[in-house]
């Protein structure tokens, strides 16, 4: 059973926790440090906004290398994020992510009451009743997608002669939506990214509203106690 949606009335009385390991923070932060220099040079090799970070052919080379580097990381952080906090983040989790962000947009827009903070700890008990906010699952799982296309399609382009089948599936669309299937492998590439960026975006922008960044950087929050 899902945690009921709840209207902010009162202060809620907070314990320090231990939220994240160090090893959870670090992986955190090299995938962020990888994303930005994938993004950077990816737009300089796109010739997007004129960005250049990197001269002649460098940009190429360091975008496959830490490419590669972040697929793995990521598939660490993923085996270390499930083995920790998959029972929060699982797809059946899904309806009540999409019912809680239904309820923060009218929120927002004022047509709806402000909400309770969800995430409950028992101190009693040393464990969590609710650890994230529910949305967080589903921007999980579209960040997972939106990262498998990402990945695939960064390799078939790296790699041409090693991933077929991305052209095989690219060619079977750009039969349907025109052009090649280099050049559609490299759009899917291309919009995922833009995609992923979009998220990345909104998820900051919860981490600062929901006060996450110390958990993040430091490890620990003040978490509101469950009566």
């Amino acid at each position: 059973m899902q945690p009921m949606l709840g209207v902010h009335h009162m202060k809620l009385k907070r314990v320090r926790v231990k939220r994240h390991t160090l090893v959870f923070r670090a992986l955190h932060w090299l995938i962020v440090a990888e994303g930005v220099t994938l993004g950077l040079t990816g737009l300089q090799l796109g010739g997007i906004w004129g960005v250049r970070v990197l001269p002649g052919g460098t940009a190429r080379a360091v975008h496959v290398i830490v490419g590669l580097a972040w697929f793995f990381t990521a598939l660490l952080f993923t085996q270390y994020f499930l083995a920790e906090d998959y029972k929060w983040y699982s797809i059946s989790r899904i309806p009540y992510s999409i019912t809680y962000m239904i309820a923060e947009a009218k929120a927002w827009f004022g047509i709806g009451p402000h909400l309770e903070e969800p995430i409950r700890y028992d101190p009693k008990k040393r464990k969590y009743i609710e650890k994230i906010v529910p949305t967080e699952a589903m921007v999980w799982w579209i960040f997972l997608i939106l990262g498998l296309i990402i990945a695939f399609t960064g390799l078939a382009l790296a790699f041409p002669k090693s991933f077929t089948l991305v052209y095989e599936i690219a060619g079977g669309l750009a039969a349907v939506l025109g052009g090649g299937p280099y050049s559609m492998v490299r759009a899917i590439h291309r919009v995922a990214a833009a995609a992923i960026l979009g998220v990345v975006i909104l998820h900051a922008y919860a981490a600062v509203v929901f006060k996450m960044l110390r958990a993040i950087t430091l490890g620990y929050r003040d978490e509101p106690v469950a009566e």
